[in-house]
């Protein structure tokens, strides 16, 4: 047989559809598996999100409480931190080496201790190295440091709170900023389940110097008033607190019945210090389940005589008729041991009374406005201004004024009163004069004033102290706006010709107490908290607030107005040093409420956050993970995939029907 040419031919032609016929088979079953396997994907959906998110690295910014609440002892002796440092630490051991992770101290001030990175050893040491602090936790400024900031907000990142989320942790009664839920649209919320149950604690709230009318100034002992109370149900009757010198000697020791009806008490101490040395102490409870609001510090100040200036005019005329009012207050005062010194009122703009800390102003009406000014940074800076009509003048315009020249909630009017009037025989028992109580019930009977000026309060702040008889008030004190020390106003002029005062017995222990009880509101402790900024007005400008010698804190710079920038992180016996040398020791204390550790229901918790993000509780986050992966696959992808595989299918449908080979036939050689 021999091959002729057209048969050659077909014979080229049919090798070459048999390649094709290949590659189509090939592809249509290239189409068949991809339109299978993407079914499969899309039906998979968790699985398939999953080995996504694995193969991609995240972000996890780790929010520690390590504020005041932190400390609390669990049964099995340890602290909620530490507790919360294993835990994280365990995650961190399990986490994906190319994952970036952060860590935000949430204590005042809340900050970054770590910032995003994939060195998980480092972060773990830096983890091993957080304590509590003494001060409140701010979970609001730490979410604010750990979300992302307005142009990174595309950036996804998974937020962890780490805490026990006690009332201390949380102020639920303070929403979060409604800024955060603008930056948390890429933000995944995870939190810690609060901590469960009660646990006994006795929160030390305050010592505070107290005294009786009977004191001796002359006397080293001290009275110190305490209050404690309790949160959670008690487990003992009696509980043990002792004070310590500034030294951390220990001066007593006290045994306290405790009433299990009752979750508050006050009692007084005697406490026996060293003479006429600037004193301080410290008060501890025993530890119980938060040891950190068991101490309680006190600076006392100084045991000494005060330093009494009374503002007026002598007068040559002694008849006793005529005796002026500066006159009448300066013999009441000497009678009782005190010392002072009289000076020309209208002296006051010109050469101002600098060593003394109590002021008696009987003729305001010689003052001048830069006098009332100086008169003004006296009382707010601690000192004690005591104010009596002028019986020399006809109308008292000074009293139309007062409330804004002394920065105190107290009006006058300039016209006098006249008439018959008496004193209240039930007085009030507050400011100065408490600690008269009865007696002055008992000593202001006697007394009938013929002329008086009316006195009225603007706000709570200010109170009467002296009253007559048809309830209107004759003397009332206030703090200054802004200021530590006292302002008394009375509106009486200690004169015969105003009122038999003068010659009465309430004279020597009404302006005895107005000093000393005066005094002692001017000078208490003033209350400095961990966590805040200082204000100790301008006595205290440009000076330094210096931390206790065993403590690390760092001295702070105080501006013009006596404020700091910084922040108190450290509790303790604190020294303002002024820029002219002066002393002075100031408490500085844990704010008890941030130290609380009553518990939080979850319910409330995730209602807190909700304005901001949707929180999962760790263990929800654990044990949905599967479930919710599948959600984090986008419907529009899932449904894109399943067009796609639904294409591939279609296309190998058609090509499998129309492009189906025959199985072609064996040409044999034909002869010619």
């Amino acid at each position: 047989m021999t091959a002729w040419g057209s048969n050659f031919i077909l014979k080229i032609a049919f090798g070459k559809i048999q390649r094709r016929r290949k590659i189509e088979k090939w592809l249509l079953l290239l189409l068949r598996v991809f339109a299978i396997g993407l079914v499969g994907f899309a039906a998979a959906g968790p699985f398939a999100s999953e080995w996504i998110q694995d193969g991609q690295t995240k972000e996890r910014w780790i929010i520690i409480d390590n504020g005041a609440t932190s400390a609390e002892i669990r049964p099995d002796k340890k602290n909620t931190l530490e507790k919360i440092k294993q835990e994280i630490v365990e995650s961190i051991g399990i986490e994906n080496k190319g994952n970036r992770i952060a860590i935000v101290l949430a204590s005042v001030p809340a900050r970054v201790l770590v910032e995003p990175t994939t060195n998980h050893e480092a972060v773990t040491q830096a983890i091993q190295r957080v304590f509590p602090q003494e001060v409140p936790c701010d979970i609001p400024a730490a979410l604010d440091v750990a979300f992302p900031k307005q142009e990174e907000k595309n950036a996804y990142r998974q937020v962890e709170i780490w805490s026990g989320f006690r009332r201390g942790s949380l102020d639920l009664e303070k929403p979060l900023e409604t800024n955060l839920a603008n930056r948390a649209e890429k933000v995944t919320l995870i939190a810690t389940r609060p901590l469960l149950g009660q646990p006994t604690n006795y929160v030390l709230k305050k010592s505070s110097l107290s005294r009786t009318a009977t004191e001796d100034d002359n006397t080293n002992k001290r009275k110190i008033k305490v209050e404690i109370f309790r949160e959670g149900a008690p487990q003992q009757k009696k509980i043990q607190i002792s004070f310590q010198n500034i030294n951390g000697e220990l001066i007593s020791n006290n045994e306290i019945e405790w009433n299990e009806n009752v979750s508050e008490k006050e009692f007084d101490v005697d406490i026996q210090i060293e003479k006429n040395s600037n004193q301080a102490l410290q008060a501890i409870l025993e530890t119980d389940a938060q040891p950190l609001d068991n101490k309680n510090f006190n600076a006392l100040g100084m045991v000494e005589n005060p330093k009494v200036t009374i503002l007026g005019r002598k007068s040559v005329d002694q008849d006793i008729e005529n005796l002026p009012a500066s006159s009448w207050i300066y013999r009441a005062i000497e009678s009782t041991g005190m010392t002072a010194r009289e000076i020309d009122a209208e002296t006051i703009s010109i050469r101002p009374p600098l060593a003394t800390d109590t002021i008696i102003l009987t003729r305001p009406d010689l003052v001048d406005q830069s006098g009332w000014t100086w008169l003004q940074n006296f009382a707010s800076d601690g000192g004690v201004l005591i104010i009596t009509p002028a019986s020399e003048a006809q109308e008292q315009i000074w009293a139309a004024d007062i409330e804004r020249l002394l920065s105190v909630p107290i009006r006058s009017q300039t016209k006098k009163i006249q008439g018959e009037f008496r004193l209240a025989s039930k007085q009030p028992r507050v400011g100065p004069l408490s600690l008269l109580g009865a007696e002055l019930e008992a000593l202001s009977e006697p007394v009938h004033i013929n002329t008086y000026i009316p006195l009225e309060t603007t706000d709570a702040a200010a109170q009467s102290i002296l009253e007559l008889e048809n309830g209107k008030p004759l003397m009332c004190w206030a703090k200054p706006k802004g200021g530590t020390g006292v302002v008394a106003i009375l509106g009486v002029s200690p004169v015969l010709s105003w009122s038999d005062l003068p010659v009465k017995p309430l004279m020597v222990p009404l302006f005895q107490e107005l000093i000393r009880g005066g005094r002692m509101l001017a000078t208490q402790q003033q209350d400095i908290r961990t966590g805040f900024t200082v204000s100790l007005g301008r006595l205290a400008a440009d000076g330094l607030f210096v931390p206790p010698p065993q403590s690390n804190a760092t001295t702070i710079q105080l501006d013009s107005n006596g404020r700091s920038e910084a922040r108190v992180l450290n509790p303790g016996i604190w020294t303002l040093e002024t820029k002219n040398g002066n002393k002075k020791l100031l408490a500085v204390n844990i704010q008890t409420s941030s130290a609380s550790i009553e518990p939080l229901f979850e319910n409330a918790v995730r209602a807190w956050f909700a304005p901001v993000n949707s929180i999962q509780f760790r263990d929800e986050n654990q044990e949905k993970t599967q479930a919710l992966s599948r959600n984090n696959l986008e419907p529009l992808l899932i449904q894109s995939i399943f067009i796609i595989a639904l294409i591939c299918a279609i296309t190998e449908s058609i090509l499998s029907r129309n492009g189906s080979p025959r199985q072609p036939q064996k040409i044999n050689g034909s002869i010619a």
